[in-house]
């Protein structure tokens, strides 16, 4: 018996499963080279092992070539261990996205692709009949290395700090958390100025409207109307900047009662009411909600900090008393700061006594109370109750959700790339990382495994991680052995339709 070294197979084997049955390495290589059958090397095969290792054990270019072969990808890629190297890897960015030097522009090919491995998606797993699709867009910054890639600014955020960025936007269906699309923008661009490439580019996936959420620093009158225009409907949070909004909110009324009631969750219980209202220049039905458990906090953290002020400037009017009034004025402002349209204050010219008169503007006081935890829902699609349009809206959290396993799990940031074309292909990898994920969680979502399907999935690629394939030599014979199985991980294989995974095999020896 000759028994040789193990590899790691497990989780690498399900997830370049996953990709061959979505067809990531023909689509890939079939945009970026014009064939779907190349042979050996090849982008598509390189992109799909270098996304599986962002899913796994996230790694450099640099080091990909010492992991890669330690895992069963060569012998599934049909690629020599030698054949993974830095260069190899980089090179196949460059078949994603290159400077065609003819024209001094930037060939990208990621939205191509993007829209081929969503139609594959769809195909083999269709919305049940009837439903349309209905996604969610958000935008996120991505911290960088290097200030010479063009897309690298400061963004609002980071000027402070003085850490550069370039942003990364994502279309996901809500149906199964699939990614549709992906943006990669310049630092310093508004999320709000992004809308009409979301547009342009549903438009051009040739998706049949449905609807779009969207968070509400991506709102503004001109946004909802070019999205009205394509057909598709909108759900949005209305940001309080305009004084139509700031009126809306403050005169409607939403009662606290049993009819109003729409949300509860552990923090917070959430009212809602839908009046007409005239808005971005036409009447329509809006949904106003009170988020009751946040407008009592900050009821109380307001009264709690001019309570604070109210004492400290008693305090300053009898230490004030000979002061000059230049000096009291200074001390009331730095004490005052940004609630000075809460407290009316008059300094007294006589000295030798209490100096500074004040009260508080019970008004103003009462009008910010009644603000606090109110805010403005519009949803283009009126049929929908305005507890429909809450829900809704508060479910397109699963946008950050993404955006945190690009963060955490993928160890997205920070982009060391230089060259903006690699840093396109680079975020292309990541998200081919992403719908690997997507695809695993849906799997263990249709199988109904016991728990939530994002911790289930991990929990599977680590007990997958610890599965190896070693071969053993018996005569003429090579046996394929997966060390370190369960019967728990054979069960749940079996449920997610893979349960030929990781089937032992015997061949005659080379």
């Amino acid at each position: 018996m000759n028994l040789q070294r193990s590899y790691r197979a497990g989780d690498v084997k399900l997830l370049w499963n996953i990709a061959q049955n979505l067809d990531f390495v023909n689509i890939i290589d079939g945009i970026c080279c014009g064939t779907s059958h190349a042979e050996g090397a090849s982008p598509g095969k390189l992109l799909t092992v270098w996304a599986i290792n962002r899913v796994l054990e996230p790694e450099s270019c640099t080091q990909l070539e010492y992991w890669v072969p330690t895992t069963e990808l060569p012998l599934l890629s049909g690629m020599k261990p030698e054949e993974f190297t830095k260069d190899a890897f980089l090179s196949s960015l460059d078949f994603v996205c290159y400077k065609d030097n003819r024209s001094n522009h930037l060939v990208d090919h990621s939205a191509a692709i993007d829209d081929r491995l969503y139609q594959i998606w769809r195909y083999k797993h269709p919305l049940p009949p009837g439903k349309k699709e209905s996604v969610a867009y958000d935008l996120t910054s991505v911290l960088f290395f290097g200030v010479t890639c063009p897309l690298v600014e400061l963004g609002e955020k980071a000027k402070k700090t003085k850490r550069r960025q370039v942003n990364l936007a994502i279309i996901v269906s809500k149906h199964d958390k699939q990614s549709i699309a992906h943006f990669v923008y310049k630092g310093n661009r508004n999320s709000s100025s992004t809308v009409k490439n979301l547009i342009a580019r549903l438009n051009e996936t040739g998706i049949k409207p449905g609807s779009v959420v969207i968070d509400r620093g991506n709102v503004s009158k001109e946004n909802v109307t070019e999205i009205e225009g394509s057909g598709w409907k909108v759900i949005c949070g209305v940001p309080k900047s305009s004084t139509e909004v700031q009126n809306i909110i403050e005169n409607t009324t939403v009662p606290i009662d049993p009819m109003t009631f729409t949300h509860k969750s552990k923090t917070d219980t959430i009212y809602s009411l839908k009046p007409s209202r005239i808005l971005y220049g036409k009447e329509r039905k809006v949904t106003v909600y009170v988020n009751e458990n946040r407008r009592v906090r900050e009821r109380n953290a307001l009264n709690e900090t001019l309570a604070v002020i109210g004492g400290e400037l008693d305090e300053l009017s009898e230490k004030g008393k000979d002061w000059s009034e230049g000096k009291l004025h200074k001390e009331i402002k730095e004490r005052v700061g940004d609630y000075e349209g809460y407290i009316h204050k008059t300094v007294k010219r006589k000295k030798g006594v209490p100096r500074i008169d004040w009260n508080f503007k019970s008004k103003e006081i009462e009008r910010a109370n009644d603000s606090y935890g109110k805010y403005l829902l519009l949803s283009t699609d009126e049929s929908l109750s305005s507890k429909a349009v809450v829900k809704t809206y508060f479910e397109k959290d699963f946008v950050e959700k993404v955006f945190r396993t690009f963060k955490t799990e993928e160890e997205l940031e920070p982009v060391r790339h230089r060259l903006e074309n690699r840093v396109r292909a680079y975020m292309f990898v990541c998200v081919l990382a992403y719908r690997l994920l997507a695809a695993l969680r849906f799997r263990l979502a249709e199988a109904k495994i016991e728990g939530n399907p994002c911790e289930q999935t991990f929990e599977l690629l680590r007990s997958l991680g610890r599965v190896e394939r070693v071969d053993v030599k018996f005569g003429k014979e090579v046996k394929t052995y997966y060390l370190n199985q369960t019967n728990k991980l054979k069960d749940v294989l079996k449920k997610i339709g893979m349960k030929d995974l990781l089937v032992e095999e015997i061949r005659l020896a080379l």
